[in-house]
């Protein structure tokens, strides 16, 4: 029978702990992937994206969602199961029974340790990869031109060019009067194209121009009486409707192991270093926020009397959340300030945690 209670106890606590955080978890993700579906949908509406689109990016938020949603759910699961068993009576009876402090939390601590296991390998490599291929997504939608309406007497914007047709034949597409403008800014140069008549042929990916009876100019901004100017009777030319925008790259989108490489180059600024230590630090603060959650919630739950409820749990769960999450703000902005103190500083959540677990405890096991 000794050997019976431990085990049909641990597997009734770790059921109940479960219990909780997925249901918990659940709302939080949920409440926190509702920003990002809006946003998705915003610029699914905007920029004409296709479903396979939104499907993707709305897969690609959840890790980063799962990584941001588990410490917290966690942290209130934890101090819901306590105050439940508090409430029902249920830990008085345990404690009464000769049941340890030590077996109490073993379940607790034995879900912890895997589940920060599980942020350690999201968090440092798949919600990085997750996050650089919703930002992928995100400029592939602004870079391609998915909406493009043929209106006569109507400024057409397609990336470089503006289009202008000053009558149209819907049927067939020819059009009278047609001007393209094209601005360069790298060279100050701009060019004109003007035809008298023209055919316009779409596609998925371009727009072709069949020109007749036309001009090409070419003026340059600083000096514009320095004018480049041809006569033409056939001239085809096609626009593609994408942006070949190289778009900068975020430390949030780099595995741990690529910041490492990255740093090691020594190419980087000492605030980008500063900058990429501190990402490191945070992915790892928020792998074993869990466990220090947990020291920290357990000697809490404990001092609940029989008439606690499940309010005092989620008080609880709230102060100590936002104290977490005050501390780490504090961290990283002192290791972005100081580079010594960018692996460090981050950890600094940790550290107090500890300390208040540590005197926590101490107070616990004296009474």
């Amino acid at each position: 029978m000794k050997l019976q209670k431990p085990a049909i106890f641990t597997r009734y606590i770790a059921k109940t702990l479960l219990t909780f955080f997925v249901g918990v978890v659940g709302i939080l993700m949920f409440v926190i992937f509702m920003n990002h579906f809006i946003r998705i949908m915003d610029m699914a509406m905007t920029y004409g994206t296709s479903w396979v689109w939104i499907v993707s990016s709305l897969f690609n938020v959840l890790p980063n969602v799962f990584t941001l949603a588990a410490p917290m759910a966690f942290q209130i699961a934890i101090l819901l199961t306590l105050t439940s068993m508090s409430e029902q009576g249920e830990m008085i009876a345990l404690r009464a029974a000769g049941f340890s402090f030590k077996e109490i939390i073993r379940p607790m601590l034995f879900c912890a340790i895997v589940l920060t296991i599980i942020l350690f390998f999201f968090g440092n490599w798949v919600a990085p990869r997750s996050y650089q291929k919703v930002l992928n997504l995100r400029s592939e939608a602004r870079g391609k031109i998915t909406k493009v309406t043929l209106e006569p007497k109507t400024f057409l914007n397609l990336g470089e060019w503006d289009l202008y047709l000053e009558n149209l034949e819907e049927k067939s597409n020819i059009a009278k009067q047609i001007h393209l403008i094209r601005k360069n800014d790298k060279d100050a140069l701009s060019t004109k194209v003007n035809a008298s008549e023209g055919k316009i042929l779409l596609s998925d990916h371009a727009i072709g121009l069949q020109l007749k009876n036309g001009q090409m100019q070419r003026i340059d901004a600083k000096d514009p009486t320095a004018i480049i100017a041809a006569n033409f009777d056939q001239y085809t030319m096609s626009i593609a409707l994408t942006r070949d925008k190289e778009r900068s790259k975020k430390v949030g989108e780099f595995t741990t192991t690529k910041i490492f490489r990255l740093i090691k180059k020594g190419r980087l600024t000492p605030e980008d270093v500063a900058e990429y230590r501190t990402e490191v630090s945070t992915r790892n603060v928020m792998a074993f926020a869990p466990l220090i959650l947990l020291l920290v919630s357990c000697p809490l739950g404990f001092s609940l009397g029989k008439r606690s409820n499940k309010g005092w749990g989620m008080l609880f769960s709230v102060i100590i959340i936002f104290s977490f999450y005050l501390l780490m703000t504090l961290g990283l902005s002192l290791g972005k300030k100081i580079g010594l103190l960018a692996y460090p500083a981050p950890w600094l959540p940790i550290f107090v945690g500890a300390a208040a677990a540590w005197y926590l405890w101490k107070k616990r096991l004296n009474i």
